[in-house]
């Protein structure tokens, strides 16, 4: 499991903002599931009424190295420019805060023969985006949205390139 460098992760996230960040693996298929609590009461957060959307987006990943502090690279927009990609939010338990967020690399369109998943690769694939949880007005409270980052590494599997 990869180690990231907190200033790498605030390039991506910002200072105070939450992030999700894992290296995977070329069609790797996994989940994370998500728990919503509240800070000081430590109670779930409903999450009825609220819609739940998660994107990724593919970007290009420079000077990535390991160092003492972890994995730190540099990340710009990829040229051309490529479309969203939606993730998979399921089994929703609202009463509890409960989803779980699906992430499959092979249904990101991403092809064996991509020149960044090459065994020898300098820069591997990158992929950054956020989950989305929209809170509707209720009694006087505004709406509001809550972010987390998202931040995918993709290497070669050893076999693929």
């Amino acid at each position: 499991m990869a180690i990231f460098n907190k200033n790498t992760l605030q390039q991506v996230a910002g200072f105070d903002n939450e992030i999700l960040a894992e290296e995977l693996v070329w069609n790797q298929a996994g989940y994370w599931n998500m728990v919503l609590r509240n800070q000081n009461t430590g109670l779930p957060i409903d999450l009825t009424n609220t819609t739940i959307d998660a994107q990724i987006i593919r970007r290009q990943l420079s000077n990535i190295r390991d160092s003492r502090y972890g994995l730190t690279f540099d990340i710009a927009d990829y040229i051309p420019s490529p479309s969203a990609i939606p993730l998979t939010v399921t089994n929703r338990d609202d009463a509890n805060g409960i989803f779980t967020l699906v992430f499959d690399s092979n249904a990101w369109g991403l092809a064996a023969n991509d020149p960044q998943l090459d065994i020898n690769a300098q820069n591997c694939v990158g992929y950054s985006g956020r989950i989305k949880i929209s809170f509707p007005a209720v009694n006087g409270t505004p709406a509001n949205d809550q972010i987390v980052f998202l931040l995918f590494l993709v290497r070669s599997d050893g076999v693929i390139n």
